[in-house]
């Protein structure tokens, strides 16, 4: 049947969208409507005869062409995309005729293309919007529930899988009276709140809320909830305001202090010492107190830097202002440093107007402990400070005149600290107008018996024990040993004895730690020299004889100091270490 005979068939053959063409065995076209023809940019008559594998050059096109019955085909013409099929059909003549079927994809698969690209680009987003800190629901006019990040996952205890796609009513108990998200939707207002709620395991969670609706055009279409956890921000406000009050009450002070009126315990008087070292230290510290410059106190852990530190201040003309005492190392530094220089009404979250530690240390002292644990941050804001005698609340444009004396102690080296990138070079200079050192104990042994007696007296009235001293072997380990803790540890040892004394009247080698009792088995042991060693044994064994001699000669001669005797011995300090693991050294 010809096509061109049946005006009808003519008319439906010609204005379908689809390209379609009658083929002949030999790949000749026989017929093809008016969208085949404009696809290979001809006219009807033009292109009846010519080759279909010349008009559509593809290897692929041509196996399928030559199978028989139907099969399907995808073919690229140009930037144009087509699926279609080829079939084949037997005239009464048994010639065979095929038929081509072309629809053009193009547009389709660019939408598909555009789809994937649109998925990809809302995939993306909701990987960013699960990296950030606030929590974040959105849902539409109807009350479903069309994202819900990670941390509103976090803050209400939920799976966001579990969340999504379902409605507000099935996953919290209220109506759209009480769901911010639902009268956000139904008004169109921007709703902010503070909530405090339980999470399942009974934690306390604060949050900021903040809903706005999401307009297309004029349309309300959807609400978003953003969510700020503030829990740890409210507790360090909380904390700042019992801290404070601990600052400003005496009664937050243990009853057993003797305080003075501006809530010191020592002067220079009870500083127990006799050495030469000590006294030349105290008196540098005496002539210090006269003026108003910052003072840096750098001495070992427990060798009395608060008690110089309160001294000072007692002996200034400042003794009647307050003196206030804050460890640099005990607080995180944003609660440090609301704690120093105050705090305003929107500082950040749950603030109020609280006047920080310079402001109630006006006309006094503030002491900075462990100035090295502060953080470089912190130290450069305190650097200002120092500098324009000025303080700012946090928060607050009002700048504040300050009169305060600073001194600061630190237990360490301040050039290693420095070096090391624990203390601020500038700082250093500004704070460390004043130096002063303490001695450790083991570099003042004159002050050992002095101290001990002390103890002893302090101690032993109030445990209710009759001890005169120290027996002879005592006194002499104590004279040796290195006292990595100084003075505080001295005092913990005595008081530790004096509680196992029962009817003795001296602190003998059985009330002493064992730790201590193991040091003293080592110093009886004659040290040899290396012509006393018996030569009995191995070689390693001689060996590991020798290296111990040498390492206890030379943790002797160095008084207990690692650094040094590995100094002395050749060998790394890590080395040093481990050989006193190994031969039970006890440093």
């Amino acid at each position: 049947m010809n096509v061109d005979q049946h005006p009808l068939l003519e008319e439906v053959w010609n204005h379908a969208f689809d390209c379609m063409m009658v083929i002949n065995v030999d790949g000749k076209i026989i017929s093809l409507n008016r969208p085949a023809a404009r696809l290979f940019q001809g006219s009807p008559s033009n292109l009846i005869g010519s080759s279909v594998f010349e008009l559509i050059p593809s290897e692929e096109f041509e196996k399928s062409f030559q199978k028989k019955g139907k099969t399907g085909i995808q073919i690229s013409l140009g930037t144009k995309q087509f699926v279609g099929n080829i079939g084949c059909h037997e005239n009464m003549d048994k010639s065979v005729t095929y038929y081509l079927f072309l629809k053009d994809i193009t547009h389709s698969q660019q939408l598909q293309e555009q789809i994937n690209e649109m998925n990809k680009v809302r995939q993306l987003f909701d990987v960013i919007l699960d990296q950030i800190e606030e929590g974040i629901c959105v849902i539409d006019e109807h009350g479903k529930i069309l994202f819900y990040n990670r941390k509103s996952g976090e803050v209400d205890s939920l799976e966001p899988e579990a969340v999504r796609n379902k409605r507000v009513h099935d996953i919290w108990n209220v109506d759209e009276h009480t769901s911010t998200l639902l009268t956000t939707v139904r008004t169109g207002r921007t709703l902010n709140h503070r909530e405090t709620h339980f999470t399942t395991n009974g934690k306390p969670v604060t949050t900021l809320v903040r809903t706005v609706p999401l307009l297309l055009g004029e349309q309300r279409a959807a609400a978003m909830e953003i969510s700020k956890d503030i829990t740890e921000q409210k507790q360090l406000a909380d904390t700042i305001m019992e801290l404070q009050k601990q600052t400003k009450s005496p009664s937050a002070l243990p009853s057993t202090l003797t305080l003075q009126k501006n809530h010191t315990r020592f002067q220079f008087e009870n500083i127990v010492f006799s050495s030469r070292e000590m006294a030349q230290t105290i008196e540098q510290a005496r002539r210090s107190a006269r003026s108003k410059s910052n003072i840096l106190i750098i001495g070992e852990t427990g060798t009395g830097k608060e008690l110089f530190a309160q001294s000072i201040h007692n002996e200034s003309p400042r003794n009647n202002n307050p003196f206030i005492a804050q460890n640099c190392a005990a607080l995180p530094e944003s609660l440090l440093e609301g704690l120093l220089f105050g705090t305003t009404v929107g500082s950040f979250t749950g603030a109020v107007d609280r006047a920080g530690l310079f402001e109630q240390a006006q006309g006094g002292t503030l002491l900075l402990d462990e100035i090295n644990s502060m953080s470089p941050n912190l130290q450069a804001k305190l650097l200002r400070v120092l500098q324009e005698r000025k303080v700012q609340r946090l928060g607050s444009a009002k700048v504040i005149d300050i009169d305060v004396r600073v001194i600061a102690t630190m237990n360490e080296e301040p050039l290693e600290a420095i070096s090391q990138g624990r203390l601020r070079e500038d700082l250093y200079y500004r704070l460390g107008v004043v130096n002063l050192v303490i001695p450790p104990l083991r570099n003042r042994k004159d002050d050992i018996r002095t101290l001990a007696h002390h103890f002893i007296a302090k101690h032993a009235k109030a445990l209710d024990v009759s001890v005169n001293g120290l027996e002879a072997e005592v006194y002499h380990f104590f004279y040796r040993y290195h006292w990595p803790g100084n003075v505080r540890q001295l005092e913990h040892v005595i008081e530790g004895c004096l509680n196992l004394v029962y009817d003795e009247t001296t602190i003998g080698f059985d009330h002493l730690p064992p730790v201590m009792k193991n040091k003293i088995q080592n110093y009886e042991q004659p040290l040899a020299t290396e012509s006393s060693v018996q030569l009995s044994g191995s070689m390693p064994e001689q060996i590991e004889k020798l290296e111990r001699i040498m390492i206890e000669q030379a943790m002797n001669h160095s008084g207990g100091n690692i650094t040094k005797a590995a100094e002395q011995l050749g060998i790394s300090r890590q080395n040093l270490n481990y050989k006193l693991k190994k031969y039970l050294i006890y440093s």
